[in-house]
């Protein structure tokens, strides 16, 4: 898509993002996650891409702890507005939060996707599988950021998932 830019949340943002949110996964569970995550400092990168005009998706980045060391991430919820899905907006969005996550030394990236989706940015659920979570399953993945760091341990999510 051209003319489209990324940039940090803004407080005006709040209800737009929403509003997105919403939208692109029919339900309030996904933004009432990324409002928690806020209030609770434990966002550590939500960003927009926009057409100057008017927000057209969302990705939100958050504190992981690896054997409690807050030292990796969490993707997710990641949204395009429905009438613009498919066109590479929430792609650009991963991996530009992705390379925003690695140069502030977090060492993996996990989420909870569609298994068919997220290998193409480098996702393993073999990878997920040697962390102990909340969650497991072909749609829990991970991607290593560093060469450093854990290959294995217990992770701690944020209370926004009530995991």
């Amino acid at each position: 898509m051209n003319n489209l830019w990324i940039r940090p949340v803004t407080e005006e943002d709040a209800a737009p993002v929403t509003e997105l949110t919403d939208a692109a996964f029919g339900t309030p569970d996904q933004a009432q996650i990324i409002i928690q995550l806020a209030k609770d400092g434990d966002s550590l990168a939500s960003l927009v891409a926009h057409n100057d005009r008017e927000i057209l998706g969302h990705i939100q980045f958050f504190k992981v702890r690896v054997d409690g060391e807050d030292n990796a991430c969490g993707l997710g919820p990641v949204s395009a507005r429905p009438d613009v899905q498919k066109r590479g907006i929430g792609a650009g969005l991963i991996r530009f939060g992705l390379t925003l996550m690695e140069g502030a030394g977090r060492t993996h990236c996990f989420l909870l996707g569609h298994a068919e989706y997220y290998p193409r940015f480098g996702f393993s659920a073999d990878l997920a599988a040697n962390f102990d979570s909340p969650w497991a399953g072909p749609n829990f993945m991970a991607k290593q950021l560093t060469e450093t760091g854990p290959a294995s341990g217990k992770l701690a999510y944020p209370a926004a998932f009530g995991a």
